[in-house]
């Protein structure tokens, strides 16, 4: 009988979705003959098609049918200043003029790395790339390289983009084969993995000390790096809890292993990012979305000696990297535009926003539902459910 209500009222919203998206579904469509599910972006697609948008404004969207859409996203958190931000727009429109790309360096990627190591001193050597993915299989590359080792751990649910390490027990099929939640299992989350890979990477739970300790010691003569998420932003936003971050430090500082944050989503949440906020140093970081003001760059860094693994000046570098669009001038002046943008009044104020909107939902849903970490909101919309199957909303 529930299932029933629930499948009509889940019928009837399809239906007149269906009907306000005319323009989307007629593109979906077109898009379906060239594209495989008319998709190029797994996590942009929804049943039974995507709205396909117009422009953006601020903080609003335009849909190709007209709708003015109020984005909580921001094209994945890339966009701290909203929509086509004035100084954003200003610094690219400049900057075509004068050229896109010219196989060399620009002084533009000096001012940019000189800005970030201002704000994050433990970034002592930076290297640009094109993606987050690319920031995270470059700085396990550099781990690897460093201690000799060949195992990495990550911790189940967390998202690290798509590279091959990254695809473990990203979102895996629920079923016994995870292991139980103190101790999961290495499962593949796609299609095409070595089983060699599935191997070489250990899978932490998150928040859980005692677990994590076990875990890594042993396996602590073949550890090359611990990566984590500060937040847990790939599977849901999951604050650490009090000290969490802190001995997982103490825990792969013990066992002489790196410890990489991916700050690609976190580093929006202070002026230095979330080891800022958490006062937590860790070895290496992967930086992507904010730094390039929307459009496509990262980064990653950290101590000196071991991004030395990617110094060409005495020899050919022992991690060879390279990339077309590495620092590209385009990145680096959205980049600069959005840090210089984002000063600690720029902060303070999204923190307190962060703050209001998280208490105003948890005021009318009641606790639990919401919450917030600086500035970063998560909301829980599900159970405890009552027996009709709704939730028990005031």
């Amino acid at each position: 009988m529930i299932k029933s209500k629930m499948q009509t009222l889940l019928d009837s919203a399809v239906a007149k979705y269906v009907a306000n998206n005319s323009r989307s579904q007629d593109m979906s469509e077109q898009a379906k003959e060239s594209l495989p599910g008319g998709n190029t972006r797994t996590g942009a697609y929804m049943h039974p098609f995507p709205v396909y948008i117009d422009r953006g404004e601020g903080a609003y969207l335009v849909d190709l049918d007209g709708h003015h859409l109020l984005d909580f996203i921001n094209n994945n958190t890339a966009l701290i200043l909203g929509h086509a931000h004035p100084a954003i727009v200003d610094a690219l429109q400049a900057r075509v003029a004068q050229g896109t790309g010219f196989s060399r360096p620009t002084a533009l990627e000096v001012e940019m790395v000189e800005l970030l190591r201002e704000r994050v001193p433990l970034l002592e050597r930076i290297r640009f790339c094109s993606s987050g993915t690319e920031a995270v299989l470059n700085s396990i590359r550099a781990a690897k390289a460093w201690t000799g080792r060949r195992k990495v751990a990550r911790f189940e649910g967390a998202y690290h983009g798509v590279g091959e390490y990254a695809l473990i027990s990203y979102v895996p099929p629920l079923g016994p084969e995870l292991g139980p939640a103190d101790r999961p299992r290495s499962v593949p989350s796609a299609a095409g993995l070595s089983p060699a890979i599935v191997e070489e990477v250990i899978v932490l739970p998150f928040n859980n000390v005692d677990a994590c300790r076990t875990i890594i010691n042993e396996n602590a003569e073949d550890l090359a790096a611990v990566i984590v998420d500060p937040l847990g932003t790939g599977a849901g936003t999951t604050p650490p809890t009090d000290g969490f971050l802190t001995q997982l430090r103490e825990i792969t500082t013990d066992v002489e292993a790196l410890l990489i944050f991916d700050e690609i989503i976190t580093f929006r949440v202070a002026l230095g990012g979330a080891q800022e906020l958490y006062g937590v140093q860790p070895d290496l970081t992967c930086l992507a979305k904010v730094i390039a003001g929307g459009t496509p760059g990262a980064a990653f860094g950290g101590q000196a000696d071991i991004m030395a693994l990617y110094d060409p000046t005495s020899g050919p570098p022992k991690i060879p990297h390279s990339g077309t669009y590495n620092a590209n001038p385009l990145s680096m002046v959205a980049g600069l535009a959005t840090l210089q943008t984002m000063t600690p009044q720029a902060y303070k104020k999204i923190g307190s926003l962060t703050q209001k909107l998280g208490g105003g939902v948890e005021c009318y849903l009641g606790p639990g539902w919401g919450g917030s970490a600086s500035n970063c909101s998560w909301f829980t919309f599900s159970g405890p459910f009552p027996a009709d199957g709704s939730p028990q909303l005031p």
